[in-house]
């Protein structure tokens, strides 16, 4: 095995901690409403804040990305992370414990931009979109499911501060490894991944590259709805189907478990078949007739189509966040973490506008009408994606810049 796929394993490994201590808070719900006396509202906004920490800080991220390099950067990713997650295990009060998330996805969005830019340079015109899809499929779902189904187990046996502390240190664990194991790409040109590069000229070259604004414009409604549907699935079956809770909760880890094969054959088709953008349009184009057949199924009908919603937008994903690394004409390596800040903070509005949308048709229209109003939003937002230009992988592969040792 060369390095770059030792590269990727390793961050893979680190993605599960990421998304682990992301999820891992919401076992410990039932413990914290007895003991801290939350209701509904305030565990809801315990994980709004984490999201927050993360969306906010995806911009910022970026440019300590390029200010520290890289690899430095994504161990101050995991640093962080890690003293949110300890800090949410010792909070004495609700207060404490919500700064202690928004730590935690402040941690969480460095990490992340940092992981996409260190991939993006050892993959760089050579699979990137396969790599990003491993990463951003495989190992988040998995990191997912730990924190949202394995720590329910762990949070039993060992109550919930532990729980979280169990939590963080496999994220310690992984700052470990990562500062001794991980490879370091060497490149042509000496574009390496803890070059220190922010200044005007990469700014200029980010903010003032107009495809990268469209494209994240364009997944507003796909990541939007994605979102909604994997928050509000359950609770439509249970309320129109009459469905057990544990029955409408099964759709939901679905969408969730699907995006594991999802992700690779997204960038997989980005990287050989299709291109960036022909597989980002037709993703999200399956994705939005998929929300459009959830108001005339039934439950069995309801679990294939979790099926699809949830593979067809980390599809959709993998190859719409490979885009910068794609760009080897108007951006460096160093680049690509701000720029996929700039993407992810312009998709994240979908996050917050679309339910807010689902919520008013619902009360206003109806269930069938939400739903279309889902569909719709997805695919006339994606149809913006024709006004940028399309990244051509197969000339990446032949403009490679990286080496491996």
């Amino acid at each position: 095995m060369n390095n770059r796929w030792v590269a990727l394993a390793v961050i893979a490994v680190s993605f599960l901690q990421c998304t682990l201590n992301w999820f891992s808070i919401v076992p410990t719900f039932g413990a914290l409403m007895i003991e801290m006396n939350l209701g509904y509202p305030q565990l809801a906004l315990l994980v709004g804040i984490f999201v927050a920490g993360y969306g906010i800080a995806h911009i910022p991220a970026g440019m300590i990305s390029e200010a520290l390099g890289l690899r430095t950067a994504m161990l101050l990713g995991i640093a962080v992370l890690t003293l949110g997650t300890l800090m949410s295990a010792k909070a004495p009060n609700y207060d404490l414990l919500l700064a202690a998330r928004f730590v935690s996805g402040v941690g969480a969005s460095i990490y992340v931009g940092s992981a996409l830019g260190l991939t993006a340079a050892w993959f760089r015109g050579r699979e990137l979109g396969t790599a990003n899809g491993i990463v951003d499929g495989i190992a988040f779902t998995l990191g997912a499911c730990l924190g949202l189904y394995v720590w329910i187990d762990v949070v039993n046996h060992h109550g919930w501060r532990d729980a979280l502390l169990l939590a963080g240190l496999v994220a310690a664990v992984t700052f470990v490894v990562m500062l001794f194991f991980f490879p370091t790409p060497r490149t042509i040109a000496g574009n390496g991944v803890d070059r220190k590069s922010l200044n005007i000229e990469s700014l200029k070259r980010i903010f003032g590259n107009r495809n990268l604004w469209v494209l994240g414009v364009s997944f507003i409604g796909g990541y939007g709805s994605y979102f909604t549907a994997a928050q509000l699935l359950p609770q439509y079956a249970t309320e129109q189907l009459h469905l057990e809770a544990h029955e409408a909760g099964l759709l939901g880890a679905i969408l969730l478990v699907s995006g594991a094969i999802g992700g690779p054959l997204g960038g997989w088709l980005a990287d050989r078949v299709f291109g960036v953008i022909p597989t980002f349009v037709v993703a999200c184009l399956v994705e939005s007739i998929a929300l459009l057949l959830v108001p005339q199924l039934g439950l069995a009908g309801l679990q294939v189509v979790a099926a699809v919603i949830g593979a067809s937008t980390i599809m959709a994903f993998a190859a719409w966040i490979s885009a910068p690394g794609f760009y080897q004409n108007d951006l460096e390596v160093s680049d690509i973490p701000t720029a996929c800040g700039l993407m992810l903070t312009l998709s994240a509005i979908g996050g917050f506008i679309v339910p807010v949308i689902y919520g008013w048709f619902i009360s206003n229209v109806g269930n069938n009408a939400a739903w279309i109003a889902l569909a719709a939003a997805s695919f006339l937002t994606t149809l913006l994606c024709f006004f940028a230009v399309s990244p051509k992988s197969e000339d990446s592969v032949q403009r490679t810049l990286l080496v491996d040792q």
